[in-house]
């Protein structure tokens, strides 16, 4: 009986050391890139459109954007960043359902090299999520697409270019399709099959202390 015991002590341990062996390591930043190759430009105050489709969850942290260069280097742009449920198609000219949350600032570039912007911190959760970038006094620039450059992902994320226009979210002219041009900085939030694994094992684990506890008493 007690080698029984020994033996079923000894095989939740090893499972549970297996659990934290598959533990991810601390969340490392990734990036999508669309392009930076401008063709088109908008007015200071206008905006750019774009759909993300988000696999399990992300919090972005940054971004990198072409500025026009109407605008001087190492001038200080800001931006807005808007969202919404679902595609941002049919939804450019009406301030309905997008919600702030993110601003941010940076020192412009060149045009067709990226200006970094450093902005709120925002989670993404999974689906598609509308995205409004608004160049506030600034032009942005951005390239027309042509049905073989509006799509970019990778493992967590994909982008789909949809439009621009210098009427942010008031009636006006709606130019498509647009492609965004810029970078998305992130982290993965959500949980990965390591981090389930252990979390499946955590009650094996409990068991063994408990079970040693007793014995020590």
């Amino acid at each position: 009986m007690k080698t029984t015991r020994t033996t079923s002590l000894t095989a939740l341990a090893a499972m549970a050391l297996l659990g934290i062996a598959a533990l991810p390591q601390v969340a490392q930043a990734q990036s999508l890139t669309t392009l930076f190759a401008a063709t088109n430009s908008n007015s200071a105050g206008g905006g750019t459109y774009f759909d993300l489709n988000v696999v399990a969850g992300i919090k972005i942290t940054s971004l990198a954007i072409n500025v026009n260069s109407t605008t001087p280097l190492n001038t200080l742009v800001n931006l807005g960043i808007y969202t919404r449920s679902g595609t941002v198609l049919g939804f450019e000219n009406t301030n309905v359902g997008w919600t702030l949350v993110a601003t941010g600032s940076g020192n412009s570039a060149a045009q067709n090299s990226p200006t970094f912007i450093d902005v709120t911190d925002f989670l993404l959760g999974p689906g598609v999520t509308g995205v409004a970038i608004q160049n506030v006094n600034y032009s942005a620039v951005y390239t027309a697409g042509n049905g073989s450059n509006e799509f970019y992902s990778n493992a967590d994320l994909s982008l789909t270019g949809i439009s621009a226009n210098s009427f942010f979210l008031i009636p006006g002219t709606i130019v498509r399709p647009r492609v965004w041009n810029g970078t998305i900085n992130y982290v993965v939030t959500a949980p990965e099959p390591g981090t389930l694994a252990f979390l499946a094992l955590g009650g094996p684990l409990v068991l063994v202390r408990r079970r040693g506890q007793r014995k020590e008493a």
